[in-house]
């Protein structure tokens, strides 16, 4: 039954990307409407995983997510993003998720502050609902690297931070993506997990979408940690990502 039901979200799912897609278009084609109310590029994009991860731990058996995100030019040559995702895994309630993040470039540095907000009801996310993102990012040569440091609002994070380092490759004539993530608890002066994402991207006509297939491996290191920590394992999730921009 589960599985039905998880096959019908998908489907559904990947007719709002496609109907968006569609609709953009023909909005678009009547005079610019579409670009006139928004100003800016949005994307829409369904995503399908064999487990869901939160913050390398493992909080269900399998996610279909269904997301939209676009971003704004600001005063001061900032940028503000802003993303709505809606998801439903097999061992917690639907929810939602609501992100928004502004960026600037400061002395040479990509200095951020995010705001993150988790629909209550959800076990997924322990204690925490919502929560503020402090961020500085730098590219150094090929690679890019940031430190993110997250503060409870609502609930508690245990003062959850991680750091990234990302980078892109041409492997046999394809560009394959690699993002490698450690994360931490200060509350416990702790590491909580290793992972390491490898994803490359398709484009698919008619409709110019996106098809992203990714695996990461984790590396489980917050068993003393606690919390959602508490007994997570190493893990290998494959997924794929169907996107549209416009």
């Amino acid at each position: 039954m589960y599985m039905k039901k998880k096959l019908y979200a998908m489907l559904a799912a990947a007719a709002f990307v496609t109907a968006g897609s569609v609709s953009a278009s023909v909005v678009s084609s009547k005079g610019g409407l579409l670009s006139t109310l928004l100003n800016h590029p949005f994307e829409a994009s369904v995503t399908a995983t064999s487990q869901e991860l939160f913050r390398g731990t493992r909080v269900g058996d399998s996610l279909v997510a269904a997301s939209v995100s676009t971003g704004w030019v600001i005063p001061g040559d900032g940028v503000l993003d802003v993303g709505l995702a809606f998801e439903d895994n097999s061992d917690a309630d639907f929810e939602t998720l609501f992100t928004a993040k502004a960026t600037k470039a400061v002395v040479g540095y990509d200095v951020s502050v995010g705001f993150n907000y988790y629909s209550e009801g959800t076990n997924v996310v322990g204690d925490i609902t919502s929560e503020i993102g402090l961020g500085v990012a730098k590219t150094v040569g090929p690679v890019d690297l940031s430190v993110t440091q997250f503060i409870a609002i609502d609930g508690d994070n245990d003062n959850y931070g991680e750091v990234s380092a990302s980078l892109s490759r041409e492997v046999a004539g394809k560009v394959v993506d690699v993002k490698g993530t450690v994360g931490y608890v200060l509350d416990e002066s702790e590491l909580t997990h290793a992972q390491v994402t490898l994803s490359t991207d398709f484009n698919v006509d008619p409709f110019e979408l996106k098809v992203t297939p990714f695996v990461t491996g984790v590396l489980a290191l917050g068993n003393d940690v606690g919390g959602i920590y508490n007994g997570a394992k190493d893990e290998v999730i494959f997924g794929v990502k169907l996107s549209k921009s416009f």
